[in-house]
């Protein structure tokens, strides 16, 4: 995923998430009904709620994506998917739905062998190779063409995750490297002798920082060699253009150059350098086109996003926690909580890829119908046995992110498995119904004018947070330096374990100012932040603010103050302050009293965090002075 410091993790661990939260149920019923062919209009039955400046210099050729690898396993689960009159839609529907709202490529995940030793799935849509055929036969006879994903791996790949197959643990690296050409050019050749159009091939998955359970770029461009050779020559034999494309994420980090340089380096045969961009995490748009250009202009290589999306509401509807909702809160919504904001947020994205000029080839939404098997609601009687109707079909048939038995293979799920955790970032209703944004792209291109009666759409708002202030009392003066973390300077990071803390440029979780210091890991980690002043005897009081949540009972946080050594041991400070992570902008005051009896006193003041993996937190705005 990138580089696992501060909160930045938490993206594709979109994926990842923790206990149930509280939602309000605005749609009921539950999908099961069965599907009936659509016989309307599906181009012209939207309702124009929504309005879109039609995006100028399009090239008719451009991607203009959507992930659905979920599709079959929702259908599996009893999912109905309706057209804007209401008509439940067959599969040939459902993909005429998507054509007509300018889909033309379906993005497809591939895992080797998403199973347990006895066959259980691992769930998160169940993307084995059979899966995968009868996936992209149903985008081929709609008339679109497939991106087949490979993650080189049995379950989720991303910068925090690349697991090898369990059928290649343990192998010598060169035979991994055969193993892996075997099993492209094999799952190439079978989907193309069942007729499905692929038209580009991703050879791994966002691999920020490995592949395949290696880290080193050079076994890595071995690896990415071999998968690139399997796609040339199955093309090649059957005298067709496919696109081989290298996918990587976090821009924001400005090392696009640097994974290209690699790429160039080692010689790796591709085509397309595609990103994620996620506006939750990965900087702004300006910056995404420049680390694009820069690679098509050094290196002469087409370029895209590969994935992206955005919600349309906070509300979780299947009792299984989203990746975004309220109670998470720090991160960033630069759009409005809407339909109407997700295709503003996508428009964004392809204006910023179209801004590279004709090397930028395409941008893919992620899973927009990735919703409920059945509508939860915790304020209905009958909440306990839908959400019980839920998870059994999570583990039985795998339409949710994971199942209990994808544990012994991703030890994340062991202690996280269950439903959807995009489902608010869909382009469909809790219960199936197509939102304005599944004419996404067609609008982007079109254009899209409020119909009679309507009003740009009512977005539903951000959680409004406390104002608290940290003026200090009576005038007094704050002795150290950089308090609020607005510069490089003063303060000594010590990540002990992990790497979880750094100081960022986050506005959604400051207290004052641009800079915080923020922590997040996806493993167990410590950390010690200190700065050492020099004072007169007196009386002094050390505090500041602290914001965070999922650090659990067993988590230390803490502000410490001490004339001796620093030591991993909280406990040896003559003077500590403890605090909780009472949640996103929720701003605790943790403070110290010290006493100094000799003048020219070395104290060192600090910030201390031992947490468990996922847990999170800020701290700004510290303060020592002299009553």
């Amino acid at each position: 995923m990138r580089h696992m410091r501060g909160f930045e993790m938490m993206k594709k661990q979109r994926l990842f998430y923790g206990a149930m939260i509280l939602m309000a149920g605005l749609l009921a019923g539950c999908a099961g009904a069965s599907s009936e062919q659509n016989n309307v209009d599906l181009s012209t039955a939207a309702a124009p709620d929504v309005e879109v400046e039609a995006l100028s210099g399009i090239p008719e050729d451009f991607m203009t994506g959507a992930d659905l690898s979920s599709y079959i396993a929702e259908k599996e689960s009893g999912v109905t998917y309706y057209d804007f009159e209401g008509n439940a839609l067959d599969d040939a529907g459902f993909f005429k739905l998507l054509a007509d709202g300018g889909v033309n490529y379906v993005r497809i995940r591939l895992w080797n062998d998403p199973t347990d030793d006895k066959g259980h799935t691992y769930g998160g849509g169940h993307c084995d190779l059979d899966t995968v055929t009868e996936l992209g036969k149903l985008a081929t006879q709609a008339g679109m063409k497939v991106l087949l994903d490979f993650h080189y791996s049995d379950f989720w790949a991303d910068p925090g995750k690349q697991k090898a197959p369990k059928a290649w643990d343990g192998m010598a690296h060169e035979d991994m490297a055969q193993a892996l050409y075997d099993f492209t050019k094999e799952s190439l050749q079978h989907l193309l002798a069942e007729g499905v159009d692929v038209g580009m091939v991703q050879i791994g998955n966002e691999i920020t920082n490995g592949l395949c359970g290696t880290s080193y770029h050079h076994l890595m461009t071995e690896l990415l060699s071999a998968g690139s050779k399997a796609v040339r020559e199955v093309a090649a034999e059957e005298e067709r253009e496919i696109l081989i494309a290298v996918h990587y994420t976090n821009p924001e980090e400005e090392n696009y150059g640097e994974y290209a340089d690699y790429l160039d380096r080692y010689g790796v045969d591709y085509d397309v350098f595609a990103s994620s961009y996620y506006p939750y995490w990965h900087g702004t748009l300006e910056n995404l086109t420049a680390q694009l250009a820069l690679v098509a202009d050094t290196y002469g290589k087409k370029v895209m996003v590969a994935e992206t999306s955005y919600v349309h509401t906070l509300t979780d509807y299947d009792g299984a926690a989203n990746t975004e909702s309220a109670e998470k809160g720090f991160d960033t919504f630069d759009y409005d909580i809407s339909a109407q904001g997700q295709i503003d947020e996508v428009r964004a994205v392809m204006q910023a890829v179209l801004a590279v000029g004709e090397a930028g080839i395409g941008v893919c939404y992620w899973e927009p119908a990735w919703i409920p098997v059945s509508v939860y609601d915790e304020t209905s009687a009958d909440a306990a046995q839908v959400f019980a109707h839920n998870q059994e079909i999570w583990e039985t048939i795998g339409s949710g992110w994971a199942t209990s038995y994808a544990g012994a293979y991703d030890k994340d799920a062991a202690l996280y498995y269950g439903g959807s955790a995009v489902d608010n970032e869909a382009w469909f209703t809790a219960d199936g119904h197509p939102l304005s944004s599944v004419n996404t792209y067609k609008y982007i291109r079109e254009g899209a004018t409020l119909g009679e009666g309507y009003s740009r759409m009512e977005a539903e708002p951000v959680p409004e947070v406390e104002e608290v202030s940290s003026d200090l009392p009576g005038g007094a003066v704050n002795l150290l330096a950089n308090p609020g973390f607005e510069e490089e300077t003063a303060w000594e990071i010590h990540n002990l374990t992990g790497e979880a803390c750094a100081i960022e440029d986050d506005t959604n979780n400051v207290l004052n100012g641009e800079y915080c210091l923020k922590f997040w890991d996806n493993v167990d980690f410590t950390f010690i932040v200190t700065q050492t002043v020099t004072l007169d005897a007196g009386t002094y009081h050390y505090g500041g603010w602290f914001e965070g949540g999922d650090c659990g009972d067993s988590a230390r946080l803490a502000l410490f103050a001490t004339t001796g050594e620093v030591t991993d041991n909280i406990d040896e400070a003559e003077y500590t302050a403890d605090t909780t992570a009472q949640g996103w902008r929720t701003w605790d005051n943790p403070e110290l009293l010290m006493e100094i009896v000799e003048d020219v006193t070395e104290v060192t003041v600090g910030v201390f965090v031992q947490a468990p993996a996922g847990g999170w937190g800020a701290f700004d705005d510290l303060y020592l002075y002299k009553e």
